[in-house]
């Protein structure tokens, strides 16, 4: 790990200081960068590596945060949020809100359409600069590219969208927005295109997850298509990965032997929470704690020398039970022996306990998820107990933040077969061969996630908590099941306000989603949040006021503009 994040130093060093100015003013890159600068394959590899560590740098990691959970069903406001976080938190997001900005994203961008203007000039002066490695060199700039506009699209829908670099006077952008289905497309199909020549496996262990793999454009690919509708190809581009984790555990099974912490659950190769059956939390230790799991397909790495800037800040630190956001009370109420928790129906699950901590000061339950470096908890009596120092909490803030991970991909593809049978319509009373294939093969998979987070065992055998006929009468329950348990599995991770999100998408109206989120409001909140909510615009973000002033070819979202109106009346 500080291998990379040495290169990624060196490569910012090779860029002219493109801060995160405003996108829309970016200055070009320096004349002596573009005359000298662009020879050999090395600075094709090192301004690329550039692009990552501008990813990881806290104004992007944390909007990816913000925009992809706070506004869920998942979180609150805790201890002494900023005034920005908490109107977030309330639902009332005015474009004057610090986390309405994109302009970090653009800096990342436009660092990744730079390599792919000019990496094709290096091929030709460096001799030893191969076509396998130049192609190489694309699919992973393009990844980072699309990942950083699948993010912009998902938060404010319509955005500017780009593929030519800022790097001399020449090209005028002072752009509009690009619609959510036009860029969705442009995307989808710039991963196919390059898919193939992307690197399935890096000489070093940690870049495996650190840099776009296949694997990681694979998932990526399925995440779109999810969103696009597209069942057949979100369950082609999983089952490409599941195939290469076969192959991956088969090689680990081999190498490490009893040792090995990877078994099949329901044919699926998952790091086991149960390694050794009187103790549990292996697997978050392997994923969170120490990071470069084999389950995870992309994250961004963070060491003692660049710390994770969202964690600490906004979740918890080392001293603190409750930070800047908490959990909603549901997921922590009523949990125990015979759960009546409604988010965490069974009482050995573990991911209850990775992801949240009561503080018995103020009943509130704090966000635990990465914070805590270790989990282990005891089974002997067959119930959860924490061994009497665990769980350990981190000295530092070094976690790596994970962008995909193979139970995510496996949850998208369950998804994909639910709706698949849903499209088929029907009378779903009538038994029908397909779509109840398609049905068992969903609930396999939520089933083998399930299965893996329940620390509980019985003879050896792992014990079940999800029976397929309590959900398998419609579409819709099998719908929720997958839902609830992408709900717990990801939980904190930056995704629930987006899979909500795209559930309204998808059912063309805010109904089932106002239903989920709306408890979390108070009293003299819930109102305003309901009457706002039933434009499916207000689910996106505001442009910022600053990008508009300075570029009138920008619209704004309609949901927002008589709050613009009212705040600029007011001063």
């Amino acid at each position: 790990m500080k291998k990379i994040k040495s290169i990624f130093c060196i490569a910012l060093a090779a860029l002219t200081t493109t801060s995160c100015e405003d996108f829309l003013t970016l200055m070009p890159l320096n004349d002596i960068v573009l005359e000298n600068f662009w020879t050999d394959k090395s600075d094709v590899e090192s301004v690329l590596l550039g692009a990552y560590s501008a990813l990881e740098k806290s104004d992007c990691v944390i909007r990816m945060s913000i925009w992809g959970e706070m506004r869920s069903d998942n979180i609150i406001a805790g201890k002494s949020p900023s005034d920005d976080i908490l109107q977030i938190t309330r639902d009332n997001i005015l474009s004057t809100n610090s986390y309405t900005t994109y302009k970090c994203f653009y800096d990342v961008i436009n660092r990744a359409n730079t390599v792919l203007h000019f990496a094709p000039e290096v091929s030709a002066k460096d001799p030893n600069y191969t076509g396998a490695e130049l192609q190489a060199n694309e699919a992973e700039a393009i990844a980072i590219r699309s990942l950083c506009y699948w993010y912009l699209i998902r938060a404010y829908k319509d955005v500017p969208y780009t593929t030519i670099p800022s790097i001399d006077d020449t090209h005028d952008f002072f752009i509009g927005q690009t619609g959510f289905d036009e860029v969705l497309d442009s995307l989808i199909f710039d991963l196919e295109r390059v898919k193939k020549y992307a690197v399935n496996k890096y000489t070093l262990a940690t870049a495996n997850t650190g840099r776009f793999t296949r694997a990681a454009i694979y998932a990526m690919l399925a995440d779109m298509y999810l969103w696009k509708g597209d069942w057949d190809k979100v369950i082609e581009n999983c089952e490409w990965i599941t195939e290469r984790k076969l192959f991956e555990y088969k090689e680990k099974l081999e190498d490490e032997g009893t040792a090995c912490t990877v078994e099949l659950i329901n044919g699926y190769p998952l790091i086991t929470e149960t390694p050794i059956s009187a103790t549990a939390g292996n697997a978050y230790n392997e994923i969170f704690g120490t990071g470069n799991s084999f389950e995870t397909l992309f994250e961004l790495p963070y060491d003692q020398s660049t710390s994770n800037p969202f964690v600490s800040s906004y979740y918890n630190d080392k001293n603190s039970a409750v930070g800047s956001l908490k959990a909603v009370p549901e997921i922590g109420n009523g949990f125990g022996t015979g759960s009546g928790n409604k988010v965490f129906p069974q009482a050995t699950d573990g991911r209850y306990y990775q992801c949240i901590k009561a503080d018995g000061s103020s009943g509130d339950y704090g966000i635990m998820k990465y914070v805590y470096e270790q989990a282990k908890y005891n089974l002997s009596s067959g119930l959860i107990t924490w061994e009497s120092t665990q769980p350990v909490k981190r000295n530092n803030t070094e976690p790596n933040w994970i962008i995909y991970r193979y139970t995510d991909v496996l949850l998208m593809e369950a998804e994909a077969k639910v709706m698949k049978a849903a499209a088929m319509g029907g009378d779903e009373n009538q038994f029908n061969a397909e779509r109840d294939q398609l049905f068992q093969e969903a609930f396999n998979l939520v089933d083998a996630v399930n299965q893996r987070a329940i620390c509980k065992k019985r003879y050896g055998e792992m014990a079940k908590s999800l029976v397929y006929s309590d959900y398998s009468a419609s579409s819709q329950t099998m719908e929720e099941l997958v839902l609830a348990e992408r709900r717990r599995e990801l939980m904190f991770e930056g995704k629930r306000w987006f899979d909500l999100v795209r559930m309204a998408r998808r059912d063309g109206n805010t109904s089932r989603l106002t239903t989920l989120v709306l408890p979390k409001f108070d009293a003299a909140t819930v109102s305003a949040v309901r009457i706002k909510m039933t434009d499916m615009n207000a689910l996106y973000f505001p442009l910022n006021k600053d990008e508009i002033k300075i570029n009138n070819l920008l619209k704004q979202n309609p949901v927002y503009v008589e709050d613009e109106f009212i705040e600029k009346a007011t001063h």
